[in-house]
């Protein structure tokens, strides 16, 4: 198959190339630089879409998106945040529907902030409605509503928190818990919902290839869990111990105006992915945390 990526340089992007490369596929990437490999294609998701850049693709991927912890929130970076978003967006479903033959199937990244902010214990399942108010809820729905220029099959990804090695909350984490730093963060009682990037990978391939998918798809494992149980577990996993306590204030103070919208909790369940048949490899959080820690 010819799988076409933007996005694809990120945590999500590179493991997917990777993981369709292994198998055979053939990997284009889309970049907004000069390319540098025989892989790459530059584009410009601002600019008139050139529709020969899907030219014989039988998948197309978006996972691009300026990262959400890189930088505090500013007005001006929250306008990046979402121009990064909604035009690769946009311009990719146009492209798409110009591109002949057309692309089997487009799979959109989106959030599990489409729920909201906080919505405490109610479990999430894919036909729960939108928040009506706060940044990521406003800016995921605009981000799935760019793809309608599509007349091909939209999967949008609603990605939980991503658990890797390489990159995300984990790397920032380790280090504090190795030292026997760590400890419960706010309350403790706010729901994380997570995918290990290995089952986030496998659960992207998986709606590629699974005839009729369409529409929201949450990427999270069927086991949430509390904040509190996050960080015993990964206390217990490094072997260390976790007693200190980060106040709910002192994390609002350091992170801004983005603490309410990451601090929330969200009881994410992944109701369509279970239901169309797909399996985690690893549904349990201890299970994520020992495969990526020493994975290879």
């Amino acid at each position: 198959m010819r799988i076409v990526i933007a996005g694809s340089s990120g945590l999500i992007g590179t493991a997917l190339r990777r993981s369709y490369a292994a198998d055979g596929h053939t990997v284009i990437r889309l970049v907004r630089r000069e390319p540098t490999a025989a892989d790459e294609r530059r584009w410009d998701p601002t600019a008139s879409p050139d529709s020969g850049l899907l030219s014989g693709a039988d998948i197309v991927v978006n996972l691009a998106g300026a990262g959400l912890g890189e930088r505090r929130w500013t007005r001006a970076y929250q306008e990046v945040l979402r121009r990064s978003r909604i035009d690769t967006a946009h311009s990719l479903a146009v492209l798409t529907a110009q591109a002949d033959p057309q692309p089997r199937i487009l799979l959109s990244a989106s959030g599990m902030r489409y729920y909201g902010v906080d919505r405490g214990e109610l479990e999430l399942t894919e036909i729960a409605d939108s928040a009506r108010s706060g940044f990521l809820p406003d800016l995921t729905r605009e981000w799935e509503r760019a793809t309608e220029p599509a007349t091909i099959p939209v999967c949008h990804l609603r990605m939980g928190l991503v658990l890797a090695r390489e990159g995300g909350v984990l790397p920032q984490l380790l280090p504090l818990f190795r030292k026997g730093l760590g400890g419960r963060l706010g309350s403790g009682r706010e729901y994380w919902s997570y995918v290990g990037l290995t089952d986030a990978v496998r659960a992207i391939r998986f709606l590629a290839e699974s005839p009729g998918a369409r529409g929201p798809y949450n990427i999270t494992t069927p086991n949430p869990v509390r904040s509190i149980e996050f960080t015993r577990t990964l206390a217990r996993v490094v072997g260390r111990p976790a007693v200190l306590r980060v106040p709910t204030w002192a994390m609002r103070l350091a992170l801004g105006k983005v603490a309410p919208e990451v601090l929330g909790s969200l009881r994410v369940l992944p109701a369509r992915l279970t239901e169309g048949g797909f399996r985690f490899t690893q549904p349990e959080l201890n299970q994520v945390l020992r495969h990526e820690l020493v994975r290879r």
